[in-house]
């Protein structure tokens, strides 16, 4: 009966989650005309079946979407939440991170549909020259 038991306890617990985020294109301007921003693509490994959410924070600059069937663009802030798919980051040329060259902390969090975080990814963009890449 107690191998039962540890085993029930054992099936209950949430998995843990594996998490990356794809950064395309590799660097970025406001003077690039191809592309919204920084492409992030979260890239999550949780079992069949389990459904989660991203929350992003950034601590300059925005996140944007684009609507595939209208085009329209969507202006997120510092903060938002998706299902997944692709968001970019940008910023204002005018904006104080910008002018000061400061580097730009993002996160992002897996989280199951009731809110529990499953996985974390901190990424760091810093400037380099005009353009603003991903640290390594």
């Amino acid at each position: 009966m107690r191998i039962g038991l540890v085993f029930l306890l054992a099936a209950c617990a949430t998995p843990p989650t594996a998490m990356r985020v794809i950064v395309e294109p590799p660097a970025y301007s406001v003077t690039m005309s191809s592309t919204l921003g920084v492409g992030l693509t979260p890239v999550s490994e949780q079992p069949p079946g389990m459904k989660v959410r991203y929350r992003w924070t950034a601590d300059a600059g925005y996140f944007l979407a684009q609507k595939e069937s209208t085009a329209e663009i969507l202006d997120f802030g510092r903060e938002t939440v998706t299902q997944g798919g692709k968001l970019f980051w940008s910023y204002d040329s005018n904006e104080k991170a910008a002018i000061e060259r400061a580097p730009v902390a993002i996160s992002v969090v897996t989280e199951s549909l009731k809110g529990k975080t499953l996985a974390r990814t901190d990424l760091r963009l810093e400037w380099d020259g005009p353009m603003i890449r991903l640290a390594h």
